[in-house]
């Protein structure tokens, strides 16, 4: 499997894994669109980012429990009203654990190339 083009030397990150398991979003729509599922790079944010850095704004923030991901969305509202969860696998792509000071539970998720993203994702809770 191939990962998207333009990722930076070294991306994924070393310590990335398969994925296995559940993964929750911060979705801005009900039903999670492709829009929700976009890494920092695709929105074409924090490209000057240099190291590891670089490398994880090339993969989709996500988070390995729901409260985690409420935690999160709670604390930067703006990212969208919704938390997703998507059985990932290995066919999915690769994981790391990506921790934050705002964010201690973060992930980090590269999906391989051409993958469908979004459809993968069912919205679990909504604030409000």
């Amino acid at each position: 499997m191939n990962f998207p083009a333009g990722m930076p030397d070294g991306c994924p990150l070393p310590a990335a894994t398969p994925c296995d398991g559940d993964f929750f979003l911060v979705s801005k729509t009900n039903p999670v669109q492709a829009t929700d599922c976009l890494s920092q790079a695709e929105r074409g944010r924090a490209l000057n980012a240099t190291g590891d850095k670089a490398c994880m704004r090339h993969g989709v923030s996500v988070f390995p429990t729901f409260e985690s991901c409420e935690h999160h969305r709670e604390v930067f509202p703006a990212l969208g009203d919704h938390v997703a969860v998507a059985k990932l696998h290995a066919s999915h792509g690769v994981q790391a654990d990506t921790p934050s000071r705002t964010a201690p539970a973060h992930k980090t998720w590269w999906p391989y190339a051409q993958l469908a993203r979004h459809p993968l994702f069912s919205v679990v809770a909504a604030s409000g």
